[in-house]
């Protein structure tokens, strides 16, 4: 009988239990699982790049990195910003637009890479 009962009672939290993985399901919202994008750590790993150091950007043309901390970036200093060309990061003179270094392998995994 009390095996009967606690087979019962288990029955009945299943559910519950199944939805505790899920922080927010006591809220009614629902849950899902997020796709995991890896950034490559390597030059090797990144393939050929779309620019090539020295080159001279035209200005307006790509879009700085205003929120470099967000994607793990050091700051930026000494008078380079961060561009994002393609795929990647490339460290830039922000007075003469020439591309200084590639940065893509500093960028940590929120950087939305292809």
């Amino acid at each position: 009988m009390m095996l009967l009962r606690n087979t019962l009672i288990s029955l009945a939290f299943l559910p519950m239990m199944a939805q505790a993985q899920c922080l927010t399901a006591n809220t009614g919202a629902g849950c899902a699982t997020a796709k995991i994008i890896s950034v490559p750590k390597t030059t090797k790993e990144l393939g050929p790049p779309p620019v090539e150091i020295g080159t001279i950007l035209e200005r307006g043309k790509y879009s700085m990195i205003l929120n470099a901390r967000w994607y793990s970036l050091p700051d930026a200093k000494d008078g380079w910003v961060y561009f994002r060309i393609e795929d990647d990061v490339y460290r830039v003179d922000f007075e003469t637009m020439e591309v200084l270094e590639r940065a893509t392998s500093e960028a940590g995994a929120n950087w939305p890479s292809g």
